[in-house]
């Protein structure tokens, strides 16, 4: 093991994994459709038109959520200890990011049909200026709470080499 701590490295060593996630079908459009259909509560009880049209949608959402998590086309969102990353494919190609300094305020964009999933879209933004956006994320609260807290760790490293560089 490369760590005093198991998951805890210095920055300026090398890059590491916080958390890793997989969108949700409602990141592209025919998920969010699907979850605005989902949402319908004509009916009673459990017999409500939406859960009707989950049960008849079956070979829609099938497809679509193993489009999302298929190693081959599959994206996922890495947290690390320098990034957030959007990556895709087998080899975890990054196709987006954004360094954890290049924003300041992020928000939670549910858009509707991400509530039936239980997901929405993170905005990051710097000076009021959209920078970065990550579509149907699920449990956001959560992955923007791991996000600023990696933001945090990243410039207090930050602070502390500045500090050593100016008194050496």
């Amino acid at each position: 093991m490369k760590q005093a701590i198991a998951g805890l490295s210095l920055s300026s060593e090398y890059e590491s994994t916080a958390l890793v996630v997989w969108p949700s079908v409602s990141a592209t459009s025919v998920g969010r459709l699907l979850g605005r259909l989902y949402e319908m509560k004509t009916g009673f009880f459990v017999f409500t038109l939406g859960n009707l049209l989950v049960l008849l949608s079956i070979p829609i959402a099938i497809p679509l959520y193993l489009w999302n998590v298929l190693p081959v086309v599959g994206t996922r969102y890495r947290i690390t200890n320098r990034h957030i990353n959007v990556e895709r494919g087998v080899r975890a190609d990054v196709e987006r990011q954004i360094a954890l300094d290049q924003f300041d305020r992020i928000e939670i964009c549910e858009r509707a049909g991400q509530a039936w999933f239980r997901s929405a879209d993170l905005v990051f933004s710097l000076a009021d200026q959209e920078v970065f956006r990550l579509a149907g994320v699920p449990y956001p609260k959560a992955f923007r709470a791991a996000c600023q807290k990696a933001m945090v760790t990243y410039r207090g490293f930050q602070q502390i080499r500045e500090r050593q560089d100016s008194a050496s």
